[in-house]
């Protein structure tokens, strides 16, 4: 397989996420600095060497869809670079319209926009997410189900994995089933915790298990601060043997998926 990803530049607006999602480590950080303006965004130190933008970090880009569109197109303009959005927001078939013809565009100069959901439960969905805020998990798939009729390539995000005594396992399966005809790739890795997120969550450190390393490296902004990668290896290989029989490809890492994308 040609490795045409290597490294990549994560780009995102700052300041407190309005989707408040209790496993997201945001809250966690103490610099947290608002940046909301586009071309504050788009002039940041974004490292010449990086051959696609995750437009993806530390908040919901796509929270006003057309701020999250103008960042888009104007990292686009300015770098001529991949593209990859991963987003919780459900986004409207006219915003669908314009990603399609932003893809169309940078098609023409030989590059690529992909389209990509988070999503780690179904109707446990609110054991995580904020129901006032972050979109059904129903309502986000439809983004790739569009996406996919745009001829958008798109990467369902089954992460983070929780153990299936608090969100069954067998929600997530049911996704791949349903909708692996608009999924280009699955990327799925488990849940991550500080002491912080257990208490967000309403669980106690001793009510888990843990593994001493683990797949996501989305922590690694909380230097100094103690980590604990929960267990859920079972649920993961559930997840990887559904897409196997779905014949969706299936990756613990973004950047594997989308060379896989880029070969096929």
């Amino acid at each position: 397989m040609k490795i045409k990803y290597q490294n990549r530049a994560l780009v995102s607006f700052k300041g407190k996420c309005p989707m408040n999602c209790k496993h997201c480590y945001t809250f966690d950080l103490d610099d947290q600095e608002e940046i909301s303006d586009v071309s504050e965004v788009v002039n940041a130190n974004i490292p010449v060497d990086c051959d696609i933008i995750y437009v993806s970090q530390r908040y919901e880009n796509f929270y006003d869809e057309e701020i999250g569109y103008d960042l888009c197109s104007s990292l686009y303009e300015k770098y001529h670079k991949d593209v990859f959005i991963i987003t919780r927001s459900v986004l409207s078939d006219a915003m669908m319209q314009k990603l399609s013809d932003l893809n169309k565009q940078m098609a023409m100069k030989g590059h690529t926009l992909y389209l990509s959901v988070s999503i780690c439960a179904d109707a446990s969905y609110t054991v995580t997410e904020d129901v006032k805020n972050c979109p059904t998990p129903s309502q986000r798939i439809s983004n790739l189900q569009r996406a996919h009729m745009h001829g958008i390539r798109t990467v369902l995000m089954l992460r983070p994995i929780f153990p299936d005594k608090i969100i069954p396992i067998s929600e997530c399966l049911s996704f791949i089933s349903q909708y692996a005809y608009c999924i280009d790739a699955v990327v799925t890795s488990g849940l991550i915790v500080t002491q912080n997120i257990l208490k967000r969550l309403n669980l106690k450190q001793d009510e888990l298990a843990y593994n001493s390393t683990g797949d996501s490296s989305y922590l690694a902004d909380l230097q100094g601060k103690e980590i604990y990668y929960v267990d859920v290896e079972n649920e993961l290989h559930q997840i990887e043997s559904q897409c196997a029989m779905n014949h969706v490809p299936c990756f613990r890492h973004s950047m594997p998926a989308l060379n896989f994308i880029a070969n096929h």
